[in-house]
């Protein structure tokens, strides 16, 4: 995931640098308008095009206004989402920055978690969908999950209750909705009538095990609302071979129980709508952003003071120390 981060500040730049490198993205620097516009357009020449720019609002010359008038002019620069970084006590024409295609805003100095939601919500939003943009919110001492504000629901269908509630402990905790069935034919049944987005499918189940609830929901003559459901097998079993039955019978990943936290926020991500390219960097930021809220402690001078003007150091020591 490249993301190009576009401030004058150098101090800025470094620090949103480290932040994000450490969520497993790949930023890039320009020190304004200009600079940015070129390193966008040589990255879609060379086939590496930056997926993200995080633009300061206030820069000499060129300012972030007129840097996302530029992108959203360039046919070649479409795919490219932007978030807008202001200064605190500036004016803000959200309305406007939504018209000229900014996706997410946040207020400099932006904390650690609050730009963590603000990417997440941005990076999660399917292309070319019309959505109001996403604001960092701040004061309200709610720890959001890492994938809040998708709108996605998902089914479980497991019929061991201490791994039913793990899992949905787990899913809840990353801010999903999810709805547990003890059984393949109760997960048939919940997918005719409800639109899920993604099925987390237990192999071994009694009444209808995972696998054959798979066949039914992929035969062609289903009555489920949405027979290519992303569907992921839970099973104690870590034999390529259960591996490959579970994908012969029409699930498309795999999880071996004890399931981890890791484990799952990554193939959640993977397999909800906004998956694919940014599959991989959405995990790392569900990750993050769970590891920061957790981290985050009220009482701490870390906690109050991490922000952009902040040092590198004090940073990585709060995005890694232990719960």
């Amino acid at each position: 995931m490249r993301v190009l981060i576009v401030d004058d500040n150098a101090t800025s730049r470094q620090i949103l640098t480290a932040r994000m490198t450490s969520w497993g993205m790949r930023p890039s620097e320009a020190a304004g308008g200009v600079e940015a516009l070129q390193a966008l357009g040589r990255a879609r020449q060379e086939n590496d095009a930056f997926h993200l720019a995080v633009i300061d609002s206030q820069m000499p010359g060129m300012d972030g206004e007129a840097v996302g008038v530029a992108i959203r002019a360039d046919e070649r620069l479409a795919d490219t989402r932007m978030v807008m970084l202001a200064n605190m006590g500036a004016r803000h024409d959200r309305q406007r920055r939504e018209e000229l295609g900014f996706s997410g805003f946040a207020t400099k100095p932006v904390r650690c978690r609050e730009l963590l939601n603000v990417l997440w919500g941005v990076l999660s939003s399917t292309p070319g969908c019309h959505r109001r943009p996403v604001v960092a919110h701040r004061g309200t001492g709610e720890s959001l999950g890492p994938f809040a504000g998708v709108n996605a629901r998902i089914l479980l269908a497991e019929d061991n209750q201490i791994n039913q509630r793990v899992a949905i402990g787990l899913l809840t905790r990353f801010g999903l909705r999810v709805d547990a069935v003890a059984n393949g034919a109760e997960a048939v049944s919940a997918l005719e009538s409800i639109p899920y987005d993604l099925v987390l499918m237990d192999v071994q189940m009694p009444v209808v095990d995972g696998l054959e609830a798979a066949r039914k929901i992929r035969h062609p003559q289903s009555s489920v609302l949405n027979r290519a459901i992303p569907i992921i097998a839970l099973t104690a079993h870590a034999m390529q071979s259960d591996r490959q039955r579970c994908l012969d019978a029409g699930m498309n990943d795999f999880l071996t129980k004890p399931i981890s936290r890791q484990a799952l926020s990554e193939a959640v991500s993977r397999w909800l709508p906004a998956g694919g390219a940014f599959g991989e960097a959405l995990g790392a930021l569900a990750l993050a952003t769970e590891g920061a809220s957790r981290a985050q402690d009220p009482s701490s001078a870390a906690a109050r003071t991490d922000d952009l003007d902040g040092e590198v150091a004090r940073h990585r020591e709060v995005m890694t120390r232990e719960p």
